[in-house]
């Protein structure tokens, strides 16, 4: 092996432990996001590594191996690089198909690298390579330069500009094989060093970009929401000042549309879910009431504030990590004792917001009752406090029927949707242990009006 491409493969070598090294960082620190942009990246982060691992080891194991698998690998990697572009611009990506299409891309250009030295040549295998280079890096600094035109971030601009400026160095590679003396990385030491010295360079660059431009959106939609929150406290502190009382009506309208756009925003429930359990909560509050059941507590007023307060019962989302309240798939022991906390925090959430108007104050009371309580069960055995019968409030034995009738009966990534009849039935089996008997006689009473709301706002 002479000087030039002994350099050059302890070039490689080096970019391939800093490609390992950027992809377990990558993993660490964003271990809890599960988003496909993060995790195309550090896949094609790991298999770019191993090209360029497997192309300083030429000297030293099979050129079908070093030379052509190791650039095979590197296509690959630009698969999911170009993959986790499109994911940033926010469309929908399967990793499996991603895996699908690098893999298959692979194996197809380590074909043509066989063909290409067949039938014009070894030397003509850089040019076939370079192309590779020179398209997809082309191709994915377009992806880039649309997202930096949606969302005016520098550092996407430099991840645009990288891509471009290794587009071109692949390109002048591919022009010098073709039309000049540039062959493999062992001829021509000085152009040759350079160019894969820029390139590895270009590389380090490209994740540098790609680690701050990550980071940077994840604190941006934290930030978003911490400062929607602080705007709308300091919204409703404002208006409890400004507004007299022929706006209070205007004020409680203002104030739930803010707290339902926040539950929504971080609920994995459909909007129609909302609709549903509002709908189901009146018809059970309204038979309780005709009924003579807890007439002292059912107003209409009262029924008019639970109605209004539904929708947020489970506001305390806003305090789950996505890895757990997206997860798709059964939550293990710990992750479920993460999720039980919703409760608590839904309270805490509800219970700082400043209130002066009674009508709102009403709705807001009710609102914390719900999202504390609606988990607990009548024979006590529910969280977060093991309250039993008439010590757990009673909008929330209300919502609990409502909101388990609606989970039943709507499909979610680990179920299949449940009948009607199977719902009525197992709400019906629950009487007395985990629901309050007189709200699940209040829902038998009114099956059939669950079916056609059901029906109504089906998702």
């Amino acid at each position: 092996m002479n000087i030039t491409a002994s350099i050059i493969y302890s070039f490689f070598l080096f970019f391939g432990i800093f490609s390992y090294a950027g992809s377990a960082l990558l993993f660490i620190q964003f271990k809890d996001q599960q988003k496909p942009y993060i995790t195309s990246w550090i896949i094609g982060s790991i298999l770019l590594g191993t090209a360029t691992i497997l192309v300083s080891l030429r000297d030293l194991a099979p050129e079908f191996i070093a030379y052509k698998m190791g650039n095979a690998l590197n296509i690959a990697a630009y698969i999911y690089f170009y993959y986790s572009c499109v994911s940033l611009l926010g469309k929908r990506t399967d990793l499996n198909w991603v895996a699908l299409k690098a893999f298959s891309t692979a194996i197809i250009f380590f074909l043509a690298l066989f063909l290409v030295a067949s039938n014009f040549g070894t030397q003509y295998q850089p040019a076939l390579v370079a192309l590779g280079g020179l398209v997809f890096n082309f191709y994915i600094g377009v992806l880039a330069l649309r997202f930096y035109k949606q969302n005016s971030i520098s550092l996407a601009y430099a991840l645009t500009t990288i891509f471009f400026i290794t587009a071109l160095v692949w390109g002048t590679r591919c022009f010098l094989v073709l039309f000049g003396t540039l062959g493999i990385a062992f001829q021509w030491g000085a152009i040759n060093i350079a160019s894969f010295m820029l390139l590895m360079g270009l590389g380090i660059a490209k994740y540098m970009c790609f680690a701050g431009l990550v980071t940077s959106i994840e604190w941006n939609k934290k930030e978003e929401l911490i400062t929607q929150i602080h705007l709308m406290k300091v919204d409703l502190a404002k208006k409890e000042v400004e507004l007299a009382n022929k706006r209070i009506e205007q004020t409680e309208t203002q104030l739930l549309a803010s707290l339902n756009t926040l539950a929504m925003a971080r609920d994995n429930e459909t909007g129609n879910h909302i609709i549903r359990t509002q709908h189901y909560v009146n018809l059970l509050a309204l038979r309780l009431q005709s009924e003579g059941h807890y007439s002292e507590q059912l107003s209409d007023t009262s029924i008019a504030a639970l109605v209004k307060a539904a929708p947020l019962h489970d506001i305390g989302k806003v305090g789950i990590p996505d890895s757990i309240l997206l997860k798709n798939g059964a939550l293990t022991a710990e992750e479920w004792s993460v999720m039980k906390t919703h409760a608590l925090i839904g309270e805490s959430v509800l219970g700082s917001t400043p209130i002066d108007s009674d009508v709102a104050s009403e709705v807001i009371t009710k609102a914390i009752k719900l999202a504390g309580g609606h988990h607990e069960k009548w024979d006590g055995t529910g969280y977060p406090r093991g309250l039993a019968e008439q010590t757990i409030p009673l909008e929330a034995r209300i919502m609990s029927v409502a909101d388990m009738y609606d989970a039943l009966i709507s499909e979610r990534p680990y179920k299949k949707p449940w009948t009607h009849e199977q719902a009525v039935r197992e709400i019906i089996s629950k009487r007395g242990n985990q629901f309050d008997p007189a709200v699940v006689d209040a829902f038998t009473a009114e099956q059939d009006a669950f079916r056609k709301i059901a029906e109504k706002y089906k998702d």
